[in-house]
């Protein structure tokens, strides 16, 4: 729930391979035994029940575009092994073909577990690992992004509105709240309570204690304090820059301009200026 299949479709409509197709393959939902036969295609009579002419695998169906590997920890090791073939050779074969299937794709390949500690573990084929890992992203929980957690929102608030015929807007309280909450559900959680909040609201104002009843159920005020409270690394200047951040922001989200926005914080335009470049809001 990070936003692993938004950095995929990101990286390929931006890259010289959006002509081509997008294919995705979770490889923690395709059951093991069929695998192979959706991985690399089959030809007619390969095995008891193939269909008539055959079948394109999804390797195939991605030529010349980009190939999104969801999951690839959850790869069973005998498949590693084709696909490392695969990437190495620019070919397979079909099941029960003789005959090489050209493979031109770019390999996106994405997981949420330990790959190095996989290798170890003989799990993960180490030779497979360092083929991949070319150029590699870790994209942090939402937690650890606090600077997206308000965008985010406002962004997903305008899609609900518009496909619920609503004109809901959050209180700064409850965009406040937004910021000291864990979210481990991640972007996901954040887009679903977002959604659920617009549909059971009965007024427009979006508050705090409506957005608690809602995440928290119970115990919520606790909750958000032992948060808020939660150690961390960071020095007592690191924490007030974050927190004055974090109040620039919301003054923002919530007035119509900058000349606005300084009145509400009590400081000159100039002053607000210069701390937006700081903070690189």
């Amino acid at each position: 729930g990070v936003g692993k299949d938004f950095m995929a479709s990101y990286i390929y409509n931006s890259s010289n391979r959006n002509n081509g197709k997008f294919i995705k393959i979770n490889c923690g939902a395709v059951p093991e035994h069929l695998l192979e036969s959706e991985f690399f295609g089959y030809e007619e009579g390969a095995f008891t029940g193939a269909q008539k002419g055959g079948k394109k695998g999804l390797f195939e169906e991605a030529n010349g575009g980009v190939l999104y590997l969801d999951e690839i920890g959850d790869m069973p090791y005998t498949l590693q092994v084709k696909l490392l073939s695969a990437i190495n050779d620019k070919m397979f074969y079909r099941i029960g073909g003789t005959t090489p299937v050209e493979f031109n794709a770019r390999i996106i390949a994405a997981t949420n577990i330990d790959l190095k500690q996989q290798v170890l573990e003989k799990k993960f084929r180490a030779d497979l690992y360092y083929r991949l890992n070319v150029v590699s992203f870790i994209v942090p929980p939402l937690r650890q992004r606090k600077e997206d957690i308000i965008p985010l929102s406002q962004q997903f608030l305008e899609y609900y509105n518009n496909k619920y015929g609503k004109n809901c807007y959050f209180k700064t309280d409850c965009l406040e709240s937004f910021l000291i909450y864990e979210w481990p559900g991640n972007i996901r959680e954040l887009k679903n309570i977002i959604e659920r909040l617009v549909l059971l609201t009965d007024e427009a104002l979006i508050s705090k204690e409506f957005f608690r009843e809602q995440i928290m159920a119970k115990d919520s005020d606790s909750q958000i304090e032992d948060t808020k409270l939660a150690t961390d690394d960071k020095t007592l200047k690191d924490k007030l820059d974050d927190y004055e951040r974090s109040i620039i922001e919301l003054t923002l989200a919530s007035t119509k301009n900058m000349r606005e926005a300084a009145s509400k914080l009590g400081v000159d335009l100039s002053t607000l200026v210069r701390k937006k470049q700081k903070h690189k809001i």
